[in-house]
């Protein structure tokens, strides 16, 4: 049996679902009808007989049924006009006891996500700050801290700030060492994270994939092992707070999760070395007890000379540090 030529008709509206900062996503159903042609009246067309068959019909009717791509229903339904809608999950199938004997139908259910980037102006930002120690080998007890001219180069042997902390002049404090090796000392370390939720959108507007998440984290990733060059408010003063690592885990409804941990050490994250003279060490007597001896010259080692300003250079807006009470002048 044949039939007319396909009738397209929609039901648009069938659902839309406004989430968390705005997120859009709406199904959407249109079908097709192909009526049979009675005593051979009307008839020509032969209806798809299979799903694939029945996407290649709507397409050929000026519809893009493509995943990921931006979605335009067959003529005489429903297509967005005002606003770009992407195509996420397409469902085909023929109406039950529908087939070449009767009138056909084939439903097409079809998923669509506005491709839209939601409103940031109000960020969702926690701050949590914890206290702990880190274990240190330390041959003097409040030494002196060098004031740093730590700078934001991708150069890690920063000639300025290699200086200082390079200088022949001890380090200075209380000797702590014992016959000339260090102590373990419970240095005190404040970690902090800044936890902000963030719209993870697959699109970017117009309809182009968005790849903001990964894109941000690979960005930032390169500032790891820095100190900051400018101080970051409450968190540290310049060259105290080390930028320790960043992650991105995907929340509900369009959210990421993204954590940035920061580090501050009063050793300004160095270490103490001994002068050494050949393979000893430089050897000073203790004052109070003639069988103890001490190492006469501890010197700094800054691992850590590359610097970055925290507050425009990782990514974080001047709007996500104006949340937690911290002004950024980018």
């Amino acid at each position: 049996m044949t039939h007319a030529a396909v009738v397209w008709k929609d039901t648009p509206g069938d659902r839309l679902v406004y989430t968390a900062n705005d997120t859009r996503k709406m199904d959407f159903t249109f079908y097709g009808y192909y009526k049979a042609a009675v005593g051979g009246i009307g008839g020509g067309t032969t209806p798809p007989a299979t799903s694939l068959a029945a996407v290649a019909a709507a397409e050929a009717d000026g519809a893009n049924l493509r995943i990921d791509g931006v979605y335009t229903g067959p003529s005489g339904t429903y297509t967005p006009s005002a606003q770009v809608w992407v195509l996420s999950s397409l469902t085909v199938e023929r109406l039950n006891n529908t087939n070449d004997n009767s009138d056909v139908v084939w439903l097409y259910r079809v998923g669509l996500e506005l491709a839209e980037q939601p409103n940031t102006d109000e960020p969702y930002v926690e701050l949590t700050t914890q206290a702990g120690s880190a274990n240190v080998s330390a041959f003097r007890m409040a030494p002196t801290i060098p004031t740093d001219m730590v700078t934001e180069s991708t150069d890690a042997f920063v000639a300025s700030n290699d200086e200082d902390w390079h200088e022949v002049s001890d380090i200075g404090g209380r000797k702590v060492d014992w016959n000339g090796q260090p102590i373990q000392y419970a240095l005190p370390i404040l970690t902090t994270t800044m936890t902000i939720q963030r719209p993870a959108p697959i699109w970017k507007d117009g309809g182009t994939r968005d790849t903001g998440a990964i894109d941000l984290v690979a960005n930032a990733s390169a500032y790891i092992g820095r100190r900051n060059s400018k101080d970051v408010e409450f968190i540290g003063n310049t060259g105290y707070v080390l930028f320790a690592g960043i992650s991105c885990s995907p929340l509900n409804n369009g959210i990421y999760r993204v954590t940035y941990t920061f580090r501050s050490h009063p050793w300004k994250h160095a270490i103490q070395v001994p002068r050494v003279i050949g393979s000893q060490f430089d050897e000073a007597v203790n004052s109070y007890n003639s069988e103890r001896t001490h190492n006469e010259y501890i010197w700094w080692s800054q691992p850590h000379l590359a610097g970055a300003d925290f507050l425009c250079d990782i990514g974080i807006s001047a709007k996500e540090w104006e949340a937690v009470g911290i002004t950024a002048s980018c």
